[in-house]
């Protein structure tokens, strides 16, 4: 039996089961545990005040970090956003106007301009995450464009610190990584907080 294709199908299943939980979610209760999971986040990470910092804008169900956005933008802190390229890369920029936003192709918000922010220059970055398996790696949508984005830094000892903001059900208690997986560095839900070395 093919390693590869049985870890595939892995990832496929738990991917499945995740985004189905997380649809499930009302929006009272995608507004009152994403609350309860920045409020974790940011007391142990004060991610109000890193002076660059890595975002996103969520989608379907995802931990709403809006307030997050608005409050680091009015205090005029380096907020980036992905934005998609071609030939499935990627780059994080710091929108001139958080209110000017396009729709990319997987119905994202992102900067409609902006200045492009070096990975390597952000003191930590807020991983999208559809999941995180029992030694800290990253499920994602199946893409690849935050693994491609951050494998070049990873090394690098002064890169950014990768974070997971998730509901508890998204953690996943088994292994499941493959060799272009990233590992994120500390995951919160409402529940926990998880470090990884």
């Amino acid at each position: 039996m093919n390693w590869f294709l049985v870890n595939t199908n892995v990832k496929t299943k738990y991917r499945q089961s995740i985004l189905e939980a997380r649809h499930a979610l009302s929006a009272p209760e995608v507004v009152n545990l994403s609350s309860a999971i920045i409020k974790t986040a940011n007391e142990e990470l004060a991610l109000e005040n890193i002076e660059t910092l890595g975002s996103y804008f969520a989608v379907n169900n995802e931990v709403c970090i809006d307030t997050l956005n608005k409050k680091r933008n009015k205090q005029n802190l380096i907020t980036s956003f992905p934005v998609i390229g071609a030939n499935q890369s990627m780059k994080l920029i710091a929108p001139r106007n958080l209110k000017k936003l396009d729709k990319n192709k997987f119905n994202i918000f992102e900067p409609s301009d902006g200045s492009e922010i070096a990975t390597i220059k952000h003191g930590m970055i807020i991983v999208p995450t559809v999941g995180i398996d029992n030694k800290g790696f990253r499920l994602g949508y199946g893409g690849g464009y935050y693994d491609r984005l951050l494998m070049p830094v990873l090394q690098n000892k002064n890169r950014p610190l990768l974070i997971g903001l998730i509901y508890d059900f998204q953690f996943i208690d088994d292994s499941i990584n493959e060799s272009h997986d990233i590992k994120l560095d500390i995951v919160f839900s409402e529940q926990q907080s998880k470090k990884f070395s």
